[in-house]
C-alpha cells in the first residue's frame, strides 16, 4: 500500500497542476459532480486548532487516493507531530516521538495519541466543498460559502469557505474555518493537486 501512495505522489508530480485566482462559475449540479468525481488528490497548507486554552499552529500535508490517505502534521520547524495512514486494513500512525500505534478508528486514535480533535471522516468531502450529508448555502458563483453538518458521532460542525480558486478546471476552496461549540479548525490552502481520471 505504501507503494500505492508513493506511485500516486509520483503522478501528482509528473503532472503537475496550474492554479488561477479566479475561479470559473459553472452550474451547482456540474461542481457537485466535478467534486464527487475527485477522489485522488493532495494539498498543502497550513491548519490552526484553537480552544479557549490554547492554540496550535501546524503544517498539513494531505494525500488522498480514494477512500484511502496519508496525513502528516509537522511544526513550523519541520518536527512531525502525526504521521497517519489510513487503509482497507486499518490505520496507522506515528507520533512526535516515531512510536508506531495500530487503530481501526482514525478519529479517535488520533485524538488519543495528541489530543487533536479532527473529523477526518466527513472532512474527506467538506474540505473540497462537498456539502455530502449536510445542508449548505452556495454563492452566486455557485461555490458552497457554508455547510452545517454531523459527523459520524452525531457532533454538530459548522463550516465558512473562502478563496476559491481553480485547479485543473475544478474550483477548490483555500480557506476554511471549521466550529464545533468551543472548538475551531482553520485552513490555509496553499496548494490543491488534482488526478483526473482520463475517458476510456
Amino acid at each position: 500500500m505504501k507503494t500505492g501512495f508513493l506511485i500516486l505522489l509520483f503522478t501528482f508530480v509528473l503532472v503537475g497542476c496550474v492554479q488561477t485566482p479566479a475561479p470559473q462559475s459553472i452550474s451547482w449540479l456540474t461542481h457537485q459532480q466535478q467534486l464527487e468525481n475527485l477522489t485522488d488528490w493532495a494539498l498543502t497548507g497550513k491548519l490552526a486548532i484553537i480552544t479557549p486554552k490554547e492554540r496550535h499552529s501546524l503544517n498539513i500535508y494531505w494525500l488522498q487516493s480514494d477512500n484511502n490517505f496519508h496525513i502528516t502534521l509537522t511544526t513550523f520547524l519541520g518536527s512531525t507531530v502525526l504521521d497517519v495512514k489510513k487503509t482497507q486494513f486499518g490505520t496507522e500512525i506515528i507520533d512526535n516521538n516515531g512510536d508506531l500505534f495500530f487503530g481501526e478508528d482514525t478519529e479517535a486514535l488520533i485524538e488519543q495519541l495528541s489530543g487533536l480533535v479532527i473529523p477526518i471522516d466527513v472532512l474527506q468531502q467538506w474540505i473540497k466543498g462537498n456539502p455530502r450529508d449536510a445542508s449548505y448555502q452556495v454563492s452566486e458563483n455557485n461555490q458552497v460559502v457554508s455547510l452545517s453538518g454531523l459527523d459520524r458521532k452525531n457532533s454538530l460542525w459548522s463550516i465558512e469557505y473562502s478563496n476559491y480558486k481553480t485547479t485543473q478546471q475544478i474550483n477548490l476552496p483555500h480557506k476554511l474555518q471549521l466550529k464545533r461549540l468551543d472548538l475551531r479548525l482553520k485552513f490555509a490552502i496553499s496548494q490543491w493537486e488534482v488526478n483526473i481520471p482520463t475517458a476510456k
